[in-house]
């Protein structure tokens, strides 16, 4: 069995559900898997949030079913989100969805009532899980093999994210590797500020969490600064659950405040590329992660990127090649890899090019689409 259930478009038919939107960016990546299913025959009804301006695509139709989510009390988000899945379950029954395609970070007990509601309703639920052991630590073992038991399919981005889900010994559904998509549709290509590189201008951008190591970017500066290197560090991004002062006052005890820039808020869409454009290598000096939008947003701006040692960076990132790797949570050997790229920066052109080819070849949202469309008609066939 395939794909079948023909809307009045003549195309096989799901949900992607998705109520962050562009609220946090997540618009990017739910338009880019909704363009390459498009491309790829299969007709996408996208239910998001109100944040999120519609963008048109071939078989891609947007429909706004979470309104005012993200200024609500917790209780009165709590019933509209429960009540935008329930509009958007009913609208895809009426599109004769056959399968919603959802997207968690974590499993909640509200993502185990949406899955019963999926259920109830006679969909097949397909879930991305795009964090496969969430940050916060508070998801409930019992809620996630729970909702677990209810998906039908589960879509993980890399090979790492696979084994520890083998680890947890908590799935049992068909699962496929399927890569995030790079950026490239969604981005206005960078203009070059400066091709001196001195100061070489270093870049950390994005949700600042505690896994993702700004502590450790800065002791590494004040190494390089130490050291006698013209560096100029930029900081772009809000804080999630992590406490600014903190960075601030180790910017204040480093003595680097006069080599360092922060920005500490979301970050527009459209003044992205100003921070890209005045960076010349972009640092993840991560902790932890499983799947990073960041390098990928990176290397879709044609930046170089020195990332710690991690296994989802590695199964991207070969050192020297497509980009540079340093220590997990080693300041000097991050210092080290700064100081070895500021005293011979032809390097970061070296890499530009492969890392290009393997952004825009191995993580293309059409070749994207191929694949999640295969794995809904396996999904259908279990």
């Amino acid at each position: 069995m395939k794909l079948s259930t023909f809307n009045d478009s003549g195309l096989p038919s799901i949900a992607l559900i998705e109520p962050v939107g562009g609220h946090g960016g997540m618009d990017y990546y739910d338009y880019g898997l909704a363009y390459g299913l498009g491309e790829n025959g299969v007709s996408v009804s996208y239910y998001t949030c109100d944040k999120t301006s519609p963008r048109s695509y071939p078989n891609v139709k947007t429909v706004i079913c979470f309104n005012n989510l993200w200024t609500r009390s917790f209780a009165s988000k709590t019933i509209e989100y429960l009540k935008g899945h329930y509009i958007a379950f009913r609208k895809a029954r009426d599109e004769k969805s056959e399968i919603v395609h959802l997207h968690f970070f974590t499993f909640r007990s509200i993502d185990l009532l949406v899955l019963v509601l999926s259920k109830l309703m006679g969909f097949k639920s397909v879930v991305t899980v795009h964090d496969v052991n969430a940050f916060d630590k508070k998801a409930s073992r019992s809620i996630e093999k729970l909702c677990y038991a209810l998906i039908d399919g589960v879509i993980v981005h890399n090979q790492t994210s696979l084994d520890f889900l083998a680890e947890k010994n908590i799935n049992k559904r068909p699962t496929a590797v399927i890569p995030h998509g790079n950026y490239i549709p969604f981005i206005t290509p960078v203009k070059e500020k400066s091709s001196s590189r001195i100061p070489l201008r270093l870049l950390f951008f994005g949700q600042i969490k505690k896994v993702k190591g700004l502590d450790v970017l800065l002791q590494a500066v004040a190494k390089v600064k130490q050291q006698g290197h013209a560096i100029h560090l930029t900081i772009g991004g809000k804080a999630w659950k992590s406490d600014l002062d903190e960075y601030r006052e180790l910017i204040t005890t480093l003595s680097i405040d006069d080599v360092v820039t922060t920005d500490f808020r979301y970050i527009p869409d459209e003044e992205v590329v100003n921070f890209y454009e005045n960076a010349d290598l972009v640092i993840l000096p991560y902790r932890e992660i499983y799947q990073s939008g960041v390098l990928l947003l990176s290397l879709s701006y044609g930046k170089p990127v020195l990332c710690s040692d991690l296994k989802p960076f590695m199964e991207i990132i070969k050192s020297d090649e497509t980009g540079f790797l340093f220590q997990s949570e080693n300041a000097d050997d991050l210092a080290n890899q700064i100081v070895r790229l500021a005293c011979d920066p032809d390097q970061l052109n070296l890499v530009k090019q492969k890392s290009d080819l393997i952004i825009r070849t191995n993580y293309d949202w059409v070749n994207i689409g191929a694949l999640t469309k295969n794995f809904y008609n396996k999904i259908l066939n279990g």
